[in-house]
């Protein structure tokens, strides 16, 4: 009994507290009488779709995740496209990213020049974006 109860406090019980945090938001900002965005969002279990946002929208969804978790998104508009892991770590959001360690909320933005990605800064009181990727 003492080692079902250590195994549950080493390996399950952490992830049902911190694995079921992460949580995704892609807002289109991209400018007005322009083509319509449509991204696909999936990972090895869930696929969420694709998707038609409207400009100044959001999209947003939350997940348990795991060490072995990945989400990525395949993007059109324009005539453009990009696909990408938009999260592959339990802390950070994504390995190549510009979030601080800590964030497991990750704010993801579509403009006419690329894709952001950002987190909110709770000492400034707002979404703090840096360039991810180029079209």
């Amino acid at each position: 009994m003492a080692q079902l109860l250590i195994l549950l406090l080493l390996f399950i019980i952490p992830y049902n507290i911190h694995g079921c945090s992460p949580s995704f938001d892609i807002h289109n900002d991209l400018p007005q009488n322009t083509p319509q965005l449509k991204f696909h969002c999936a990972s090895g279990d869930d696929d969420l779709g694709y998707h038609y946002p409207a400009i100044g929208s959001d999209f947003h969804w939350s997940f348990c995740a795991t060490p072995a978790t990945l989400f990525f998104c395949h993007f059109w508009w324009n005539e453009k496209e990009l696909a990408f892991d938009v999260f592959n770590q339990i802390t950070g959001c994504v390995t190549d990213g510009s979030v601080p360690d800590y964030v497991v909320n990750c704010h993801w933005q579509v403009k006419a020049d690329g894709i952001y990605l950002g987190y909110f800064d709770y000492d400034v009181d707002q979404i703090i974006y840096t360039k991810y990727r180029d079209w």
